[in-house]
């Protein structure tokens, strides 16, 4: 049965069953997130954390050597690619040695992600996932079960240094639509009983909603709210609007998805009243930052090593390329992930002394902004859904039209395009024109990056909350 099918069934579907639905989703999710050796990874990352400067330089010289010898053995592009550039893998064996080796570009993984799965481990045995962050370029992932708990185990290590721990109850600002954009009364929010966490559809944060949702909110607790930080600061402005706020506040809100910018932030703390850290990972595994109590976003080096070039005119902005070895299923050497950061920096007044930035400045997704007023996030995971398209950029001029312009790649045609427009539709409503271009390339800023998401809306600030 096609799956716009099966979710037009799931939405006709009454609250509480789909709640059901959504928590038995939940169940699968939490057995692979949360498997066997999460725990003692968990202890064991809680330690490390505290590692001088001298342990953490051995373990990454150590996981590089390996990683580099694992790849060229088991990975078929690695040992062709580094074949064809002449590397020598046995020249590699400590972190000063990776510029010895070529830089991996999100393209270059999206045309040969097929040959870049270990032959280490049977493919049925591993898990699959999808991700196009803000490239507009849609990756397929492949992990081990154990590389799935290890990254779960530092994203609860980061939020245990604010007394936040597994079990606690949370509310999610996702991108995924467990509500449908046809409902337009309460509950805008679905529950997942398994994880304690509740689903909040940011497509349904609006000035019609923020009474509804701030109901809620004040008649139940969480210990924190995550997810993306665009989505709580258009809900926090249409509550400063509204002269709204929230009584039953939680311990803490934890950013992550796409960029907390220091507006995001300022707002997000003044509305909410409660505190903001957060977190910078990604889907692939390929590196993972986390805020420590004093603010600064310091790199989770047991599971990768970061690199930085500087940019050409760039004021103290460097783009970041990482080494994981958290996935050795599939893992990312030299990665070339499109982001760009402040100046790296050894230690800080929290104690630890891994590497550390002040700021990520390249993971900010411009708005859609809906002809009711609502700014819609997650656009990555509408493009996702087209996997013949080599790039997709989500365009907009007025306020009810959008334009997703397309790069096709081979056996791209109408299914791709019905996707693109079911998913898209599925956020913005029925009341926007959606229109597709093809295109033959998108040319790219000074500093090699392509934006997913133009909104010329947002940027003159029509629609703004």
């Amino acid at each position: 049965m096609p799956e716009s099918r099966l979710e037009s069934i799931y939405y006709e579907l009454p609250v509480w069953l789909q709640n059901g639905i959504f928590s038995l989703y939940g169940l699968k999710l939490a057995r692979v997130r949360y498997n066997p050796p999460f725990l003692a990874m968990l202890r064991s990352l809680k330690e490390s954390e505290w590692w001088s400067r001298e342990q953490i330089l051995e373990h990454q010289n150590d996981r590089i050597r390996t990683l580099v010898r694992h790849a060229y053995e088991t990975v078929p592009f690695y040992r062709r690619w580094y074949d064809e550039q002449g590397v020598d893998v046995r020249a590699v064996n400590t972190v000063d040695d990776l510029d010895r080796l070529p830089i991996l570009s999100k393209p270059m993984v999206r045309q040969h992600h097929h040959e870049m799965v270990s032959t280490s481990f049977p493919r049925r045995d591993l898990t699959k996932g999808l991700t196009s962050g803000t490239t507009g370029t849609p990756l397929t992932i492949y992990q081990t079960r154990e590389g799935a708990a290890f990254q779960w185990a530092i994203w609860w290590r980061h939020k245990a240094r604010f007394g936040l721990n597994v079990g606690d109850r949370h509310l999610v600002f996702g991108a995924r639509v467990p509500v449908s954009q046809r409902q337009t009364e309460p509950p805008y929010w679905r529950h997942d009983l398994f994880s304690k966490r509740v689903y909040l559809s940011t497509y349904h944060i609006s000035g019609e909603t923020v009474g509804a949702i701030v109901d809620y909110l004040n008649s139940t607790h969480f210990d924190f709210f995550t997810g993306y930080p665009s989505a709580m600061y258009a809900l926090a402005k249409f509550m400063e609007q509204a002269g709204l706020r929230l009584t039953n506040r939680p311990k803490y809100v934890v950013a992550g998805a796409d960029a907390l910018t220091p507006e995001f932030e300022s707002e997000i703390r003044r509305t909410f009243g409660v505190p903001v850290t957060e977190q910078y990972g990604m889907a692939e595994f390929a590196g993972n930052m986390s805020k420590c109590e004093a603010g600064k976003l310091h790199l989770d080096f047991e599971c990768c090593h970061l690199e930085q070039q500087s940019i050409a005119g760039g004021d103290n902005q460097y783009k970041l390329l990482f080494t994981g070895w958290g996935n050795p299923a599939m893992p990312f050497i030299r990665y070339e992930v499109g982001d760009v950061g402040s100046a790296a920096v050894d230690g800080c007044t929290c104690g630890r002394a891994s590497v550390c930035v002040d700021r990520i400045d390249g993971r900010l997704e411009d708005f859609v902004i809906t002809p009711d007023g609502r700014k819609v996030i997650g656009m990555n995971q509408v493009l996702e859904y087209a996997s013949n398209a080599k790039m997709i950029q989500v365009y907009q001029r007025e306020a009810d039209a959008v334009e997703l312009r397309v790069v096709p790649g081979h056996g791209f045609g109408a299914d791709d395009e019905r996707a693109l427009v079911r998913e898209l539709r599925r956020r913005v409503g029925p009341g926007m024109a959606i229109n597709i271009r093809l295109v033959d390339q998108f040319t790219l800023s000074p500093t090699g990056k392509f934006r997913a998401v133009i909104s010329e809306m947002a940027r003159d600030g029509e629609g703004r909350a």
